[in-house]
C-alpha cells in the first residue's frame, strides 16, 4: 500500500465518557466499510478494539486502539480512545497529533466527565471537534434537549448539522439539515441557525449575512469547513450505534467536513528553540512523534506514532531527535485492533506502528538523518494516585523493578520510584483502576506479587527552643579504652535553613581532627530522629566545649558522644513535629463548590482562593496537611460524581498539631518497643 494523497487522509480520535458507545461505534464504522464481515459486542468480549484480556474481563476499554479503513478514496485513521478517567493519559498523549476528534455523547446522560475532559483537550491543542449524540433509540431520550445541554455546557457555536428521524424505538435514521432536497420547518429553523452561526465566523461574511439575509452556496460550504478547522462551528451529529444510524453520516462528515494534515498549521522547535511551520507534503524530509508504546502478547512490541510530514519506508534508517540516535525501522504496520497490517511506507497523515525500536519512547521526535527539527514535549496529567508497594517474596524483590519498568514504559502515567524520605517503594498513577489494572497485570504477566498500602507520610522534627548539654561517652575494657566528651547547644535555625553546625571550640579542649567526627556524630543522629524516628531539621548545633584523653580518645569515641548528646539536648530543646504542607487546586463544577469548601476545612486545610476557569466551573486552592489527602484522588471523584479534578505541589513545612504529635509518637514508641521485645 503507497501513500497517498495527504488531502485523502484523515486521523480522528473518539472521545467521550465511558460507556457512551466509543468502541461499539468503531465496530459499526468497520462494517459499514467493509473491513469486518460481522459486529462483536462487548458483551462476548470479540470487538476489534477491545482485545486485551483485562478489557474482556472488565467490558470497557483500558487502553487506546488504532484502526483504518478505506472510504470513498479516503484512508482514515481512527483512535478509539477509554472513557474513564483514570486512562485520561491515553486521551492526553494521542490528541495533540490528531486532526479532529468526535466526542461520542449518550443522549440519555448527556455531558458527564468524560466529556468536559474530552473537549478540555480538544481545546488546549486546538484540535477541530465534532459531537456525535447516541443512543437516540432509548425510552426517554430527546435530540433537541441534548443540543440544548451541549450548547449551554460549550458555547452556541455547537450547532447540529443532522436531525434523527423518528425517537426512540421509532427512530429510522438522520437528515441532514444541508440537504436541499430536506424540507419540514423544523429543517429549515435548524438551517438558519447553523447559517448564522457560519456567518458569524468571519467579518465579510457577517457583512453579507446583515445585507443579504443569506449566504451563497460556496460563501456558506467555505466558511463552515473553515469554521469547523479554526474551532469556531462544531458540528452536532445524531445517530443511534445499536440501529445503524448516523454512521454514513459520520463518515461523510469526517471526510467531507474535517481536516486533512495539510489544513491544519503544525509547529516544530527548531535546536535554538524558536518555532517553525512545518509544511505537510510527502516530499519534504520525513518528521514523526511517537505517541506510544505497546507491549502485549497479541502484538507484541509496537511503538505507535503519527507521519507528520514525508515519507517513511520499511527497512530504512531513521533519526531520532530526542535521544540524538540513529534506529532502522523495521517492518512499518497499520493497526487494526491487534491486526497488523504490512505497509511499504506511510506518509503525511498516517498513524502507524513500528516493531522492534531499541531507542525510541514516548514523545520523542524521529525523522530522517539530518533532522533537527523537534516536536513539542506532550503534556501528560499529573498522576496523583500514590501507594506504597511491598514485594511478598525474596523472589518478587528481584523483579518486582524490571517489571514496573515496564508498566511505565506502557503508560508514560503510571511512574515508581524510592522515597528517600520515607524509604517507600512508591507507585504514582491516575487512579485507583489504573493502579488495580496495573497489579494485575504485574502478576499476571510478569509473576510478581505484591502488597500496597497508604504511603508514609514524610514528617520532620525540630526544635522551638534552646538546650546545653553534654555527651559523655567513656568506656574501659582492658587495654586501650574509649574516652570522647562534647558540650554542645542546640538551638532553632530559620525554617528552611537545614542543619548548621558551628564549631566554638578554644583552646584545644577538643582536637581539630576528632571535630569532623562530632560534626558526623550529630549529623547521623539528627537523620536516625529523637522522638518521633523522624530526621530532624532546620537546627543549630554548636559545640563548645569538651575533653579528651591522650591515650583513650578515638573518632569512633566523640561520635558517640555527640550522638548521645544530641539525643538529650533535642528533647530538652522544646521538641515539635512538622508535617509536608501541600498547595491543592480543585477544579469543579460550581455546584460542588460548597462542599468542596467543607470537606478541605475538615481536612485542616485553609482556603486560599478561589477563581472562575471558565465553563462554570471554578478552581479552589488551599494548604492542605499531606496527611489528610493521602486517597484525595478517590474521595474528590466520589463527591463530584468523577467531574473534579486537582492540582498538588508541596508548598512548605509546619508544626503539627498537638493531638497529632501525640499520636505519631506513641506509634513509634510503640513500634520501638515491638522490635526491641
Amino acid at each position: 500500500m503507497a501513500t497517498i494523497d495527504p488531502g485523502k487522509v484523515r486521523n480522528v480520535g473518539l472521545l467521550g465518557h465511558g460507556g457512551v458507545g466509543k468502541t461499539m461505534l468503531v465496530e459499526r464504522i468497520l462494517h459499514e466499510a467493509g473491513v469486518t464481515n460481522r459486529l462483536g459486542s462487548i458483551e462476548d468480549g470479540n470487538t476489534v478494539s477491545d482485545y486485551l484480556e483485562d478489557e474482556v474481563e472488565r467490558k470497557h476499554s483500558i487502553a487506546m486502539k488504532l484502526v483504518h479503513l478505506d472510504w470513498n478514496g479516503y484512508r482514515i485513521h481512527i483512535v478509539d480512545h477509554p472513557g474513564y478517567v483514570d486512562f485520561l493519559g491515553e486521551v492526553a498523549s494521542s490528541t495533540p497529533l490528531l486532526d479532529a476528534v468526535v466526542i461520542v455523547v449518550d443522549a440519555s446522560t448527556g455531558v458527564q466527565v468524560g466529556t468536559d475532559n474530552a473537549w478540555k483537550y480538544a481545546e488546549r491543542y486546538h484540535v477541530p471537534r465534532a459531537f456525535f449524540v447516541n443512543k437516540l433509540d432509548r425510552d426517554h431520550t430527546d435530540f433537541h434537549e441534548t443540543v440544548k445541554v451541549l450548547r449551554d455546557t460549550y458555547g452556541k457555536h455547537c450547532v447540529p448539522l443532522m436531525l434523527p428521524e423518528g425517537a426512540a424505538q421509532s427512530l429510522s435514521g438522520a437528515v441532514s439539515v444541508l440537504d436541499p432536497a430536506a424540507t419540514s420547518d423544523e429543517i429549515e429553523t435548524v438551517r438558519m441557525e447553523v447559517v448564522e452561526v457560519v456567518a458569524e465566523t468571519d467579518d465579510a461574511l457577517t457583512e453579507k449575512f446583515l445585507e443579504n439575509g443569506e449566504l451563497s452556496p460556496e460563501e456558506f460550504n467555505q466558511g463552515l469547513y473553515r469554521g469547523i478547522i479554526e474551532g469556531k462551528i462544531v458540528p452536532i451529529l445524531a445517530g443511534s450505534v445499536s440501529k445503524g444510524v448516523g454512521i454514513k453520516e459520520l463518515l461523510h462528515a469526517i471526510t467531507e467536513s474535517f481536516p486533512g494534515p495539510a489544513d491544519r498549521r503544525i509547529t516544530a522547535l527548531t535546536d535554538k528553540g524558536e518555532e517553525v511551520t512545518i509544511k505537510v507534503s510527502p516530499d519534504e524530509p520525513f518528521l514523526g512523534q511517537v505517541f506510544r508504546s505497546v507491549v502485549d502478547p497479541y502484538v507484541g512490541h509496537l511503538t505507535l506514532f503519527r507521519v507528520l510530514t514525508g515519507t517513511l519506508r520499511s527497512d530504512s534508517e531513521f533519526y531520532n531527535v530526542t535521544t540524538n540516535t540513529k534506529e532502522r525501522t523495521g517492518k512499518i504496520y497499520l493497526l487494526c485492533g491487534k491486526e497488523q497490517k504490512p505497509v511499504a511506507e506511510v506518509g503525511p497523515g498516517d498513524l502507524a506502528a513500528m516493531t522492534k525500536l531499541k531507542n525510541t519512547h514516548f514523545g520523542d521526535t524521529i525523522g530522517a538523518p539530518g533532522t533537527s527539527l523537534q516536536m513539542p514535549k506532550i503534556q501528560l496529567p499529573v498522576s496523583m494516585v500514590k501507594l506504597a508497594i511491598v514485594p511478598k517474596s525474596r523472589a518478587d524483590e528481584d523483579k518486582i523493578g524490571e517489571a514496573l519498568n515496564r508498566l511505565a514504559e506502557e503508560d508514560p502515567t503510571f511512574r515508581h520510584y524510592r522515597d528517600n524520605a520515607t524509604k517507600d517503594h512508591i507507585i504514582q498513577g491516575m487512579g485507583d483502576l489504573q493502579m488495580e489494572i496495573l497489579l494485575n497485570r504485574l502478576k499476571r504477566k510478569f509473576r510478581v506479587e505484591a502488597d500496597i498500602m497508604t504511603p508514609k507520610v514524610a514528617y520532620r522534627e525540630t526544635v522551638r527552643g534552646t538546650a546545653e548539654v553534654q555527651g559523655k561517652h567513656k568506656k574501659q575494657t582492658g587495654g586501650h579504652g574509649q574516652y570522647g566528651d562534647v558540650h554542645l547547644r542546640i538551638s532553632p535555625n530559620e525554617r528552611g535553613a537545614g542543619y548548621e553546625f558551628i564549631d566554638s571550640i578554644v583552646g584545644g579542649v577538643v582536637p581539630k581532627q576528632y571535630i569532623p567526627h562530632v560534626d558526623k556524630g550529630c549529623q547521623e543522629a539528627l537523620a536516625r530522629g529523637v522522638i518521633s524516628g523522624h530526621p530532624v531539621v532546620d537546627i543549630k548545633v554548636e559545640l563548645f566545649y569538651g575533653s579528651f584523653h591522650a591515650v583513650d580518645s578515638s573518632e569512633l569515641a566523640f561520635k558517640i558522644a555527640a550522638s548521645l548528646a544530641i539525643q538529650k539536648g533535642v528533647k530538652e530543646a522544646n521538641p515539635c513535629i512538622l508535617e509536608p504542607i501541600m498547595e491543592i487546586a480543585v477544579t469543579v463544577p460550581e455546584e460542588y463548590m460548597g462542599d468542596i469548601n467543607g470537606d478541605l476545612n475538615s481536612r485542616r486545610g485553609r482556603i486560599l482562593g478561589m477563581e472562575s476557569v471558565g465553563g462554570g466551573r471554578q478552581c479552589i486552592r488551599a494548604h492542605v496537611p499531606e496527611a489528610e489527602i493521602l486517597r484525595y484522588s478517590t474521595d474528590l471523584r466520589s463527591m463530584t460524581g468523577g467531574r473534579g479534578s486537582y492540582e498538588l505541589k508541596l508548598s512548605h513545612y509546619d508544626e503539627v498539631p498537638e493531638h497529632v504529635a501525640r499520636e505519631i509518637i506513641a506509634a513509634y514508641e510503640k513500634a520501638r518497643a515491638e522490635g526491641e521485645s
